[in-house]
């Protein structure tokens, strides 16, 4: 562990009311600066006790731009510190995004991943506004505004069961609008059936040609889907020091000062069952540890599998989502990963075969990653 990664999860409250949204209802409760304080004292004690001189700060929601002068406040606080390497994060649905405020957050460091699922109409059939209005204009403002700033702004794309069969629609939008990092995930929380995977993978199949073009047209970008299973294959499947260390080196804040091992249990119900402590007492070492191991443990139903060691069965948060437990491997992984390791598996080898340069350069280049984000930000 060479740094430890704290969520500040600033308020209950959002701006829109997207139907896949996980976190429950949305209320004005906010952490108040009381809580803040005692959040940013307990980072730093367990920073102090880690031995350690980085950490990552994200904040969340809710949406966490409704307490945009929270967010100032604790980088303040946190910059005060010395000898201390701190980066910041964000998720942001990109409503409130204005000039002025992205100024100060680009002046503050602070990266910001902006949410859209797609272009207009599959944008708006998930992610209405809390008046049930559509987004997908003012969202486009904001990616212009975002993209300004920092020409690396990443994009999370959510493909629910019905817009898979126009995810390849939605990734093009979302490229020419000028994003060249895409993360794309499931709504592991809805109901897929046979006939949604097959129209996904339809998409798919229509990702690779998309993807094949984009590399012989020798453009950087990355595309999480495709890339992250790429790289599983060429250089090697995730270690479990390289995976999220849930509850460990990695936990959530709420808004009252519960400590939780990852965003996806932070709820306005609460879920007493994975909470590991509170930022005035500390963590509860016996619960960290019992959900530690709990998401750590192998799953039976993955045995024999070929495809187990690329997979991401052992995240915990999408399991929960998916099956209502941390130690089940969510079905819907695995159908997914099937479809998609094969199509992505012909992919590399096509472009392989070719020898496309960009390809190699791509996957098989350790340096590739920071060279491409100087690349795009010239």
């Amino acid at each position: 562990m060479s740094f430890l990664s704290a969520t500040f999860h600033l308020t209950h409250n959002c701006n829109l009311r997207c139907s896949y949204c996980y976190t429950g209802e949305k209320l004005p409760l906010a952490m108040t600066y009381e809580t803040i304080n005692e959040s940013i004292r307990f980072v730093l004690s367990e920073l102090d006790r880690l031995g350690l001189h980085k950490v990552d700060i994200t904040f969340f929601g809710g949406e966490p731009l409704i307490e945009k002068q929270k967010i100032f406040y604790i980088i303040s606080k946190f910059n005060e510190i010395a000898n201390l390497e701190v980066s910041y994060r964000m998720s942001t649905n990109g409503v409130l995004i204005t000039n002025d405020l992205m100024s100060k957050l680009y002046e503050n460091k602070v990266y910001l991943s902006l949410s859209i699922d797609g272009h207009p109409d599959v944008h708006d059939r998930h992610r209405l506004d809390a008046g049930g209005n559509p987004t997908a204009l003012r969202v486009e403002k904001a990616a212009q505004i975002m993209l300004n700033y920092n020409p690396a702004t990443n994009v999370t794309c959510v493909v629910s069961p019905d817009t898979a069969n126009q995810l390849a629609e939605s990734v093009d939008y979302i490229y020419e609008l000028g994003f060249r990092y895409i993360t794309t995930t499931l709504d592991y929380s809805a109901e897929w059936n046979e006939g949604h995977f097959k129209e996904i993978e339809k998409s798919y199949k229509k990702l690779a040609k998309w993807y094949i073009g984009k590399m012989e047209s020798n453009e950087r970008f990355y595309l999480s889907f495709f890339d992250e299973r790429i790289r599983s294959r060429t250089l090697k499947p995730l270690q479990a020091s390289e995976r999220c260390q849930m509850g460990i080196s990695q936990f959530s804040i709420s808004p009252n000062g519960e400590l939780y091992p990852c965003i996806q249990f932070v709820k306005t119900d609460s879920l007493p069952e994975f909470m590991i402590g509170h930022v005035r007492t500390g963590f509860d070492a016996a619960c960290q540890q019992h959900i530690h191991r709990k998401s750590e443990k192998e799953k039976p139903e993955c045995a024999g599998c070929q495809m187990e060691s690329r997979c991401s069965k052992w995240c915990s948060c999408i399991n929960y989502m998916s099956t209502g437990s941390i130690e089940k491997a969510s079905p819907i992984v695995c159908y997914n990963e099937k479809i998609l390791i094969e199509i992505v598996d012909k992919t590399a080898d096509i472009l392989w075969k070719k020898r496309n340069n960009h390809f190699v350069h791509k996957h098989y280049n350790n340096d590739y990653h920071i060279i491409s984000h100087f690349e795009i930000t010239l």
